[in-house]
């Protein structure tokens, strides 16, 4: 969510945030930084020549399976303190003064603010929760804290994801399963709130959609999906993330050649040029999307594509694949 692709990739130059001072990514004032995280390189045997037992369908099935789970290329909203191994320590009497300002003038938004930030970089999550609810309803028009309570309500549901994670991995059963699926469910439920809101309250922010669509995507709605996608697409400066989302979008919607189109945009438009990792990703997908529906023409041109951007270490695996597209007949 210069974006969070981006921050998956690496760090962002300083000050620089996908939403903005505003969007998913609070101020730096309020002492929070982005998460940062590695997209997953790109691995060679999936450019080999389908084996026997996996034919180019497979493959090209594969290859798409492995992005599909991208909400965390868009969405940057974690606490600085969840990736911190011992929490802030902050004076008790800080707090104190505080919790004694919000009960002396409860309308006042700072203290609320103030304290929720506290008791995040303490991970005390649960008088965090108290506090910026009640910051919510008592100051439902100050950013701050309505920004502050979002991400705080998106890190809790993650938390359960993660939890929910490790119990079906310890311990693995249809009880644990369906838990694991409810609490995807609630977080991209989740996502979908927090983007609706803040669109509403900042229509001018296009890069909202595209998180917004990836939330839609997981939770099974890929049309009204398509329909956030290609509005951000229209704005140069998110036209390759956004694309990107769409291909996928197009492909789990079976329509693969609008999804081709959408890879092609994102990999290969100029101005502006794509982010690296991007233009690598997208023209991976078209690769196999173009194998999978027998456009080998397509598949050769975008392998040849690939070929000039590619790590020195992924160069011999497409060049053994383009040979192996060259020999396939039309």
């Amino acid at each position: 969510m210069a974006a969070s692709l981006i921050a998956e990739k690496g760090e962002l130059p300083s000050g620089l945030t996908f939403f903005g001072s505003r969007v998913f990514i609070r101020c730096s004032d309020m002492g929070i930084a982005l998460s940062k995280g590695i997209i997953p390189s790109m691995e060679s045997k999936e450019l080999n020549e389908p084996t026997k037992q996996e034919s180019a369908k497979e493959v090209g099935s594969k290859l798409l399976s492995k992005y599909s789970d991208t909400e965390s290329l868009f969405v940057r909203n974690i606490p600085s303190a969840v990736t911190a191994s011992v929490p802030k320590v902050i004076p008790l009497q800080r707090s104190q003064e505080l919790e004694q300002a919000i009960r002396s003038a409860p309308a006042n938004p700072e203290p609320y603010v103030e304290l929720g930030q506290i008791y995040i970089d303490q991970q005390r999550w649960t008088d965090a929760r108290r506090v910026l609810d009640a910051a919510v309803e008592y100051c439902p028009e100050h950013e701050p804290a309505l920004i502050l309570h979002e991400d705080l309500m998106i890190h809790l549901s993650s938390m359960a994801l993660e939890q929910a994670r490790k119990l079906n991995a310890q311990r693995p059963s249809e009880e644990s399963r369906y838990g694991l699926e409810q609490a995807e469910t609630d977080l991209a439920n989740r996502r979908v709130k927090v983007c609706s809101d803040r669109y509403k309250r900042h229509p001018e922010q296009k890069e909202i959609l595209i998180p917004w669509a990836v939330a839609m995507r997981q939770l099974g709605r890929e049309d009204q999906a398509v329909e956030y996608l290609q509005e951000a697409a229209e704005d140069p400066s998110l036209r390759a993330r956004a694309s990107l989302q769409l291909g996928m979008c197009l492909e789990s919607l079976e329509r693969p050649l609008e999804a081709l189109a959408a890879f092609r945009k994102a990999a290969l438009y100029r101005s502006p040029p794509p982010d690296p990792l991007i233009r690598t990703r997208a023209l991976e997908l078209a690769i196999a999307i173009a194998e999978e529906n027998g456009l080998i023409d397509s598949a050769r041109y975008y392998t040849e594509q690939l070929l000039q951007f590619c790590d020195s270490s992924q160069k011999e695996a497409l060049a053994l694949s383009l040979r192996r597209l060259e020999a396939t007949e039309l």
